[in-house]
């Protein structure tokens, strides 16, 4: 980012008048596509990178179109897949590293057959998925799972464990623990109730 504010500078002095993010989010919708240090571990702030080059809107071209993806099925989506990433399992807001807790996942709406192989916009077709998740790179090959080698796995497992594989399938999602349901209202409380929840467990392990 800072070297494009040099560039469309003068003299050498940046621009940092130029709503540069703003034009960015702009080139999304022509389909260009970046990644920000939100998306990809261990990416500096101003930095971003190309991941896709869309329509040349200067030359008069227009991003083709794909089957848009209403609220009302995003929203189904989310509630199908428990509001969580089916691929690594975190919800919008949970770290992806401790170590970088400001870098959190952000949940959006990923293809099962990638986009790019023009994939419909079908709830069947559709899943939950983290942006890191989501990356422009997951848009191309490796092909999606299919019935027969999945139940090669499936046959495998003993008894116990396909008693739960078969009740998350029934609920639809990966059923979580007592605690992973607490922890899902925990951490929508506000910053304050969050310290007197700790507070609370600290004084009750003394």
């Amino acid at each position: 980012m800072r070297e494009l504010r040099v560039a469309i500078g003068e003299d050498g002095k940046p621009n940092d008048d130029e709503h540069l993010n703003r034009r960015l989010r702009a080139l999304k919708d022509q389909g260009w596509l970046f990644s920000s240090y939100k998306s990809r571990e261990g990416q500096n702030v101003e930095d971003y990178i190309l991941d896709a080059k869309g329509a040349r809107t200067w030359l008069g071209e227009k991003v083709a179109k794909r089957d848009a993806v209403s609220a009302k099925t995003r929203r189904e989506v989310f509630e199908r897949d428990g509001n969580r990433c089916v691929i690594c399992g975190r919800g919008a807001g949970e770290p992806y590293d401790e170590d970088q807790p400001e870098v959190t996942a952000r949940l959006t709406i990923g293809h099962r057959v990638a986009g790019a192989r023009l994939a419909d916009a079908s709830a069947d077709n559709l899943r939950t998925e983290c942006a890191r998740c989501n990356e422009p790179v997951n848009d191309s090959p490796p092909d999606p799972e299919t019935y027969r080698a999945v139940m090669a796995e499936v046959r495998r497992l003993p008894s116990a464990e396909r008693r739960r594989l078969l009740e998350w399938i029934d609920a639809g999602w990966r059923l979580p623990t007592k605690t992973d349901q607490i922890w899902d209202r925990v951490r929508r409380l506000a910053v304050s109730e969050k310290k007197h929840v700790a507070e609370e467990l600290r004084n009750g392990l003394t």
